[in-house]
């Protein structure tokens, strides 16, 4: 990082480039050395485990570094389709009552896509999201 902000000045000082750019490129530097490098995603999973009361269970294990390429090769709206269909495939699994469904149904409501992937972004390990209903059926999603 160091080599790269004197490189810019160097630039300025020799007239090459405008304080403005220099400022901008900067800043570019400045959140790449403060963002989660590759290295620190290689072999880390998102995991995605529902279970239900009647002890049915869906398990997703996904790599991080699948879900970054697809989220730059589609953007998170894709992912977040991808996801609510797959859980919906898993819900569907479930032998359960229709209110049972209905249930996991407004669990996965409240989770926010967003929320789990800026998770990922920032390099955080460990539980993003950890619920359990009232009649025993539970969604637990981390970064391991």
């Amino acid at each position: 990082m160091k080599e790269e902000i004197l490189r810019i000045l160097k630039m300025v000082e020799e007239g090459k480039l405008d304080a403005e750019k220099a400022y901008d490129m900067l800043e570019i530097i400045q959140k790449k050395s403060f963002s989660p490098t590759e290295q620190q995603n290689k072999g880390r999973i998102l995991r995605i485990l529902v279970s239900s009361s009647n002890n049915d269970e869906v398990k997703i294990s996904l790599p991080i570094e699948f879900i970054k390429s697809m989220i730059n090769a589609t953007g998170p709206k894709f992912i977040q389709k991808i996801v609510d269909q797959s859980i919906q495939r898993g819900i569907e699994n479930i032998t359960h009552e229709d209110n049972d469904i209905s249930n996991f149904q407004n669990i996965f409501e409240g989770i926010d896509i967003n929320m789990v992937l800026s998770a990922i972004e920032s390099g955080l390990v460990g539980e993003i999201v950890n619920i359990q209903s009232s009649n025993g059926d539970k969604v637990y999603i981390g970064i391991k």
